[in-house]
Protein backbone atom coordinates (compact mmCIF):
# COMPACT_ATOMS: atom_id res chain seq x y z
CA UNK A 1 0.00 0.00 0.00
CA UNK A 2 1.59 3.17 -1.11
CA UNK A 3 0.91 6.04 1.05
CA UNK A 4 0.56 9.77 -0.27
CA UNK A 5 1.92 12.75 1.89
CA UNK A 6 0.91 16.16 0.99
CA UNK A 7 3.82 17.52 2.11
CA UNK A 8 2.72 21.20 3.00
CA UNK A 9 -0.46 20.07 5.01
CA UNK A 10 1.68 17.14 6.33
CA UNK A 11 4.60 20.18 7.80
CA UNK A 12 2.62 22.52 8.82
CA UNK A 13 0.09 20.27 11.24
CA UNK A 14 3.06 18.21 12.40
CA UNK A 15 4.87 21.45 12.70
CA UNK A 16 1.84 22.61 15.00
CA UNK A 17 2.05 19.58 16.89
CA UNK A 18 5.67 19.46 17.76
CA UNK A 19 4.36 22.97 19.57
CA UNK A 20 1.51 21.37 21.79
CA UNK A 21 3.96 18.82 22.59
CA UNK A 22 6.88 21.07 23.31
CA UNK A 23 4.47 23.14 25.84
CA UNK A 24 3.20 20.05 27.64
CA UNK A 25 6.54 18.29 27.86
CA UNK A 26 7.89 21.89 29.44
CA UNK A 27 4.80 22.12 31.53
CA UNK A 28 5.03 18.66 32.96
CA UNK A 29 8.77 19.08 33.74
CA UNK A 30 8.36 23.05 34.88
CA UNK A 31 5.05 22.43 36.90
CA UNK A 32 3.87 18.52 37.71
CA UNK A 33 7.33 16.63 38.00
CA UNK A 34 8.15 19.09 41.10
CA UNK A 35 4.43 17.89 42.49
CA UNK A 36 5.45 14.53 41.59
CA UNK A 37 8.86 13.96 42.69
CA UNK A 38 9.97 15.42 45.81
CA UNK A 39 13.11 17.60 45.64
CA UNK A 40 13.02 18.10 41.75
CA UNK A 41 15.57 18.54 40.60
CA UNK A 42 18.07 18.32 43.26
CA UNK A 43 19.77 21.55 44.18
CA UNK A 44 22.89 20.10 43.51
CA UNK A 45 21.75 17.97 40.22
CA UNK A 46 24.02 18.94 37.66
CA UNK A 47 22.78 21.54 35.26
CA UNK A 48 22.97 24.40 33.74
CA UNK A 49 22.51 27.55 34.86
CA UNK A 50 18.92 28.67 34.53
CA UNK A 51 19.85 31.95 32.40
CA UNK A 52 22.32 29.51 29.65
CA UNK A 53 19.07 26.95 30.20
CA UNK A 54 17.04 29.64 28.99
CA UNK A 55 19.33 30.71 26.12
CA UNK A 56 19.23 27.37 24.72
CA UNK A 57 15.30 26.63 24.77
CA UNK A 58 15.55 27.69 20.65
CA UNK A 59 18.03 24.69 20.26
CA UNK A 60 15.39 22.53 22.23
CA UNK A 61 12.73 23.86 20.63
CA UNK A 62 14.16 23.02 16.95
CA UNK A 63 15.10 19.03 18.10
CA UNK A 64 10.99 18.80 18.45
CA UNK A 65 10.48 20.36 15.45
CA UNK A 66 12.84 18.00 13.73
CA UNK A 67 12.17 14.92 15.59
CA UNK A 68 8.32 14.83 15.92
CA UNK A 69 7.54 15.62 11.97
CA UNK A 70 9.89 12.63 11.87
CA UNK A 71 7.56 10.53 13.79
CA UNK A 72 4.59 10.87 12.19
CA UNK A 73 6.49 10.09 8.96
CA UNK A 74 7.63 6.84 10.21
CA UNK A 75 3.95 6.40 11.45
CA UNK A 76 2.63 6.95 7.97
CA UNK A 77 5.31 4.68 6.67
CA UNK A 78 5.15 1.43 9.22
CA UNK A 79 1.43 1.64 9.61
CA UNK A 80 -0.17 2.58 5.58
CA UNK A 81 -3.26 1.46 6.75
CA UNK A 82 -3.00 3.97 9.55
CA UNK A 83 -6.15 3.61 12.52
CA UNK A 84 -6.24 5.43 15.83
CA UNK A 85 -5.09 2.39 17.17
CA UNK A 86 -2.54 2.24 15.06
CA UNK A 87 -1.64 5.55 16.16
CA UNK A 88 -1.73 5.13 19.47
CA UNK A 89 0.15 1.71 20.08
CA UNK A 90 2.78 3.45 17.65
CA UNK A 91 2.94 6.20 20.35
CA UNK A 92 3.33 4.12 22.59
CA UNK A 93 6.29 1.50 21.33
CA UNK A 94 8.00 4.20 19.28
CA UNK A 95 7.97 6.95 22.22
CA UNK A 96 9.28 3.97 24.18
CA UNK A 97 12.36 4.25 21.73
CA UNK A 98 12.37 7.88 22.09
CA UNK A 99 13.35 7.79 25.62
CA UNK A 100 16.09 5.22 25.61
CA UNK A 101 18.69 8.00 25.83
CA UNK A 102 17.19 9.31 29.13
CA UNK A 103 17.63 5.24 30.16
CA UNK A 104 21.67 5.79 28.95
CA UNK A 105 21.68 9.47 31.05
CA UNK A 106 20.25 7.87 34.06
CA UNK A 107 23.33 5.31 34.38
CA UNK A 108 25.88 8.62 34.09
CA UNK A 109 24.05 11.26 36.06
CA UNK A 110 24.12 11.51 39.31
CA UNK A 111 20.56 12.21 41.63
CA UNK A 112 18.75 10.58 38.57
CA UNK A 113 16.31 8.20 40.30
CA UNK A 114 14.78 5.31 39.53
CA UNK A 115 11.13 7.08 40.12
CA UNK A 116 12.62 9.88 37.83
CA UNK A 117 13.21 7.97 35.09
CA UNK A 118 10.48 5.85 34.75
CA UNK A 119 8.10 8.82 35.10
CA UNK A 120 10.07 9.98 32.40
CA UNK A 121 9.79 7.19 30.44
CA UNK A 122 6.05 6.78 30.86
CA UNK A 123 5.55 10.74 29.93
CA UNK A 124 7.37 10.44 27.03
CA UNK A 125 5.08 7.12 25.47
CA UNK A 126 2.55 9.21 26.69
CA UNK A 127 2.93 12.34 24.40
CA UNK A 128 3.98 10.77 21.39
CA UNK A 129 0.94 8.16 21.83
CA UNK A 130 -0.97 11.87 21.84
CA UNK A 131 1.19 12.80 18.92
CA UNK A 132 0.47 10.30 16.81
CA UNK A 133 -3.09 10.32 17.97
CA UNK A 134 -3.71 13.90 17.26
CA UNK A 135 -2.03 13.55 14.21
CA UNK A 136 -3.83 10.25 12.83
CA UNK A 137 -7.30 12.73 13.71
CA UNK A 138 -6.04 15.33 11.90
CA UNK A 139 -3.87 14.50 9.22
CA UNK A 140 -6.02 13.20 6.41
CA UNK A 141 -4.85 12.99 2.91
CA UNK A 142 -7.70 14.22 0.53
CA UNK A 143 -8.12 11.01 -1.28
CA UNK A 144 -9.18 9.59 1.78
CA UNK A 145 -12.36 12.11 2.83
Amino acid sequence: MTVRIEWVRFLVITVVLSVVIFVLDVAFHSMLAPKIISGYPAADYPGRPNDEVQGLFPFLFATYVVQMPMFCYLFLRIYPGRGVGNAIWWGIWGGFFVVIPNMQFFVVVDHTTWKMLWIQVVEGMFLMALLTFLFELIYRPRSSR
